[in-house]
């Protein structure tokens, strides 16, 4: 599985859910597609963005279906579907919540790498 990211803070760049659950994957070799995502997405994105045919090329080959992270619901539903994954896998995530990882705590995002 090949991906394009690059992290340069760790706090922040995990913040919206897309790394957290590409490095998932990529560990894992499991995409990850819970239920009803897509339409999700599909409805979240704003019709009125305009986007330069490079940006529209890359959109195009990340396929995964997730919220795009605009608003803090749609960062808290990335940051729980790598939860839930995490947990039916039986990781223990003692005291971590997806508001931890959205809000940058250093101590809890740190707690979940390791």
């Amino acid at each position: 599985m090949k991906v394009r990211k690059h992290i340069n803070d760790l706090y922040e760049d995990l913040r919206d859910g897309h790394n957290l659950i590409s490095l998932l994957e990529v560990l894992s070799g499991i995409k990850l597609e819970p239920a009803g995502l897509k339409t999700l997405r599909l409805v979240s994105m704003p019709s009125w963005r305009h986007t330069n045919s490079e940006e529209q090329e890359e959109e195009d080959d990340d396929d995964v279906p997730r919220e795009k992270g605009r608003m803090r619901f749609h960062r808290l539903q990335n940051v729980q579907i790598a939860l839930d994954f995490l947990k039916q896998r039986q990781v223990k995530l003692v005291n971590i919540r997806n508001d931890d990882i959205t809000d940058g705590n250093p101590k809890l995002t740190l707690g979940l790498i390791w």
